[in-house]
């Protein structure tokens, strides 16, 4: 017998064979049968493709961790990865194909919860909801780079614990369930998650943080993520998403940067709208904020003088004379600033990173004639300059338009001059001057340049790029370092615009637009939205959202009443002893399909029993306190931004409308101007007054 002393080769096993492609998630068939209302179809998406992790994946098993947080989570494919046999090194590509991606939901009970209310709900009009019994959080976190929050500082001595510690080494201290359930709070609110979305039982949800490749992803841009939250929140049919759009990018305010760009935030591309204006800011005062603002004429930046141009002239002019479009607004200016820097992205050169950004490629209006003549008269330009100075863009237009008298025709040769050669071989040569950012131009012989001309090419790093559209943001856009117009009366209204446009951050997308009109999939069912009223209700109550209910098509009033009373407990912690008793429409009905024939929505009045006295807490998002906001700009309710209340009145106000400034501490002691007549006291120490409202 011959024995083979080499070990049998493993079969290459695909790693990611049972794992869901992240890009492609959820199918047709992961989503089928979930046309239920959020808090049925999250509980059938978690048990058909999630596993429920043991207490160690949110707290250490010991002691006890806090019960009302359970983790389910779902692993995910970001591409086809075999494993190899051996001491075999990966390539990046083959690493990157095996790469993996997990989603976390943890649920979240609210009854146990220590975070009772929800901050988002309450500055963005829905503080009036009532606690939901569950929340869910669905969480990517960044495993390239795990935040600190993965580890714990004892309580006692400030040393730092491993995650499965349950007593300090240095001082002996024993952990306690609170100690362990803030750590599991700091755990969820970790600045570092790739994917934090928050949705409650009733559906309604805030998308609370994306980070994508600047925000420490190995492998998933921003799109990428918010490709797979779009898809999940319409599988599941999540009603409404709120986001806090304050991201920065180099220092840019991004909305800002988006609105003037595109019309709309950089969430707008997956459907988020103006959601709720901070400082009273009106969907239509957004609006006509953008549209003012990104409409300005660029003629507003030049002084039209013959004294030598300022650099944000320079700088204007340039990317006027590169564009194969003709620039008259800031928003041309700025899409054509932001379409070079995609193109240096898709297309960078790895040697120098250049980017060509003008060519001849555009179709001329022109005859042939007209072109060659105005080439002709200004190579005769360049001839009298001569061969060793060169000649501004704009100079040798000057001195070219007494003779070729459209301005637009000497703009279109300009982009193609570069690279032209005579019939005494000489070349006209061009150059970006970094100092003066202009393009010149000059003739050089044929011998010299024949290794490198390159026709009709100006080439910008994609870092310059970067760097005119910074200090373009900042002389044209930030109201806070924004520079002249002409005529002046355009800066102040400018100054408007983009201070209303920063003053709102706050967008939303209705994924209920399209529910109501929806079809059940299964013919034998009725979905119908039920809308409840309560006999006792207090003075201050606020009807909860409408919820969807799953009947037989042969089901009558008493099955819808029990229906809506089942949805109600299961959804608010208030309505836990919730007791429906009417049902509104005509007498006649006694069939759900005879009222939805009729109204199309049930409305149902009932009571809550004897009990709600522990439920207090539970009644509304905003929770127990009460205020009362009259501000000068218009707000009547938190939005967000700091406020102040009034000593005599109590009510509230934002500081900033006080003349208040955000940097500034805030008073000892307030008055407003309808109690006294005075606007505020002087400023004192910052932090001798502790009255406000929680600022964003």
């Amino acid at each position: 017998m011959v024995v083979n002393g080499r070990p049998v080769k493993r079969a290459k096993r695909r790693v990611t064979a049972d794992l869901y492609d992240f890009f492609s998630f959820p199918s047709d068939a992961a989503a089928r049968d979930l046309d239920g209302p959020f808090r049925s179809n999250v509980q059938n998406f978690l048990s058909r493709h999630a596993r429920l992790l043991p207490p160690p994946s949110i707290l250490p098993p010991s002691p006890p961790p806090a019960g009302h947080l359970l983790t389910w989570r779902i692993g995910y494919g970001l591409g086809e990865g075999d494993v190899g046999f051996g001491e075999e090194v990966l390539s990046p590509a083959e690493a990157a194909a095996m790469a993996t991606i997990e989603l976390d939901v943890v649920e979240e009970d609210m009854t146990r919860s220590k975070s009772v209310y929800c901050d988002q709900c309450r500055v963005v009009g829905w503080s009036g909801h009532p606690v939901c019994r569950k929340r869910y959080h669905f969480i990517i976190r960044n495993n390239v780079n795990p935040s600190s929050a993965y580890g714990h500082k004892c309580p006692c001595c400030g040393a730092l614990l491993q995650r499965m510690d349950s007593r300090c080494d240095s001082c002996n201290y024993d952990l306690t369930a609170e100690n362990l359930e803030d750590w599991a709070h700091r755990q969820l609110e970790d600045p570092t998650h790739l994917l934090h979305g928050l949705v409650h039982a009733n559906g309604y949800g805030h998308l609370l943080r994306v980070n994508g490749l600047d925000g420490g992803s190995k492998y998933l841009t921003g799109s990428d993520i918010m490709d797979f939250w779009d898809r999940l929140c319409k599988m599941l049919r999540v009603r409404k998403v709120t986001v806090m759009d304050i991201s920065k990018k180099h220092g840019m305010e991004y909305r800002l940067l988006n609105a003037v760009t595109s019309g709309q935030p950089w969430y707008g591309n997956w459907g988020y709208k103006f959601g709720a204006g901070s400082f009273g800011v009106s969907l239509t005062a957004y609006q006509e904020a953008v549209n003012t603002l990104s409409n300005l004429p660029l003629s507003h930046f030049f002084s039209h003088s013959r004294s030598e141009r300022a650099p944000l002239e320079n700088t204007v002019s340039l990317y006027c004379s590169l564009s194969d479009e003709h620039l008259v607004t800031l928003r041309d200016l700025f899409r054509c600033i932001n379409h070079l820097l995609r193109d240096a992205g898709e297309h960078p050169c790895p040697a120098k990173k250049l980017l060509q950004v003008a060519s001849l490629g555009a179709l001329s209006s022109w005859s042939k004639t007209d072109i060659e003549m105005a080439e002709a008269v200004m190579v005769k330009v360049l001839r009298a300059v001569g061969k060793s100075r060169w000649v501004t863009w704009r100079a040798l237009k000057g001195a070219s338009s007494g003779s070729i008298g459209s301005p637009e025709l000497l703009d279109w040769c300009l982009k193609g001059l570069s690279g032209k050669l005579t019939d005494d071989r000489l070349v006209v040569q061009s150059q970006f001057n970094d100092q003066t950012n202009t393009i010149e131009f000059r003739l050089e012989s044929w011998e010299q340049l024949a290794d490198h001309v390159q026709r009709g090419a100006v080439k910008l790093s994609p870092d310059h790029l970067l760097r005119d559209l910074k200090s373009l943001y900042y002389a044209a856009l930030d109201p806070t370092t924004m520079l002249h117009h002409s005529p002046k009366a355009a800066k102040e209204t400018a100054l408007k615009a983009a201070r209303k446009i920063l003053d709102c951050k706050q967008f939303i997308k209705h994924y209920d637009e399209h529910l109501a009109r929806s079809q059940p999939s299964n013919p034998l069912q009725l979905h119908i939205w039920c809308h409840v009223e309560l006999f006792d209700e207090p003075a201050d109550y606020t009807s909860p959202p409408s919820e969807l209910v799953i009947l037989p098509a042969d089901a009558t009033l008493a099955d819808l009443k029990l229906q809506v009373a089942k949805a109600f407990r299961e959804t608010y912690i208030v309505f836990q002893r919730f007791q429906p008793e009417q049902v509104f429409g005509p007498d006649k009905v006694s069939s759900v399909r005879q009222l939805m024939d009729i109204q199309g929505v049930a409305l149902v009045r009932g009571r809550c029993l004897a009990g709600n006295g522990k439920l207090e807490r539970f009644r509304m998002e905003r929770g127990t306190e009460s205020w009362e906001v009259d501000c000068p700009c218009g707000a009547r309710d938190d939005d967000g931004e700091r406020m102040m209340a009034c000593d005599a009145c109590e009510v509230w106000q934002h500081t900033r409308c006080a003349g208040i400034d955000d940097q500034d501490g805030v008073p000892d002691k307030f008055v407003c101007i309808k109690c006294t007549g005075c606007c505020m006291a002087p400023p004192q120490d910052p932090g001798a007054r502790g009255r406000l409202l929680k600022a964003a």
